[in-house]
């Protein structure tokens, strides 16, 4: 069985703006799903509308681990603390997956944001519409300035 890893990050700076802490999954979920369900460019590239996306809490919470890692240990990268990559995170989560994708950010204030600026970017933008996923799962870090999403489809599917 051949497994699939795509990764794209987007660096966002606005000065005198707070980040929120909390993210509304729900909204972020319906955010990505809305870009999902119509036919876009993601830089030059046409892309077709997509699937919605399911939320899953295994993906949630490697997101939530690595936005967490990235804030405390003060970088940015696709690459954890302790070298692990996407792939590992989602596995340890328990997550049996075929294909495997992650988009990261930093400085964005709210959910709107961060989904505009990676809709907005070519390689985040694909990820977001790559009909290969089916799950998803999001976080911000605990100080609001680290977005991670992680998009994945199970391997027995």
């Amino acid at each position: 069985m051949q497994k699939v890893l795509l990764l794209g990050l987007f660096i966002f700076t606005a000065s005198g703006v707070l980040s929120q802490s909390r993210m509304n999954k729900e909204l972020m979920l319906t955010l990505v799903n809305n870009a999902r369900a119509n036919d876009c460019k993601c830089g030059s590239e046409k892309q077709k509308a997509a699937p919605a996306l399911v939320w899953d809490d295994a993906l949630e919470r490697a997101a939530q681990k690595h936005a967490n890692d990235m804030a405390r240990k003060k970088f940015f990268s696709h690459t954890g603390s302790d070298k692990s990559t996407l792939s590992q995170r989602v596995d340890r989560e328990k997550f049996d997956w075929s294909a495997v994708g992650e988009n990261i950010a930093m400085g964005h204030h709210d959910e709107e944001m961060a989904v505009d600026g990676w809709m907005k970017s070519p390689g985040h933008c694909k990820n977001i519409m790559n009909p290969d996923f089916k799950y998803m799962g999001a976080a911000v870090s605990s100080n609001g300035q680290y977005w991670v999403q992680v998009f994945a489809d199970k391997a027995d599917e």
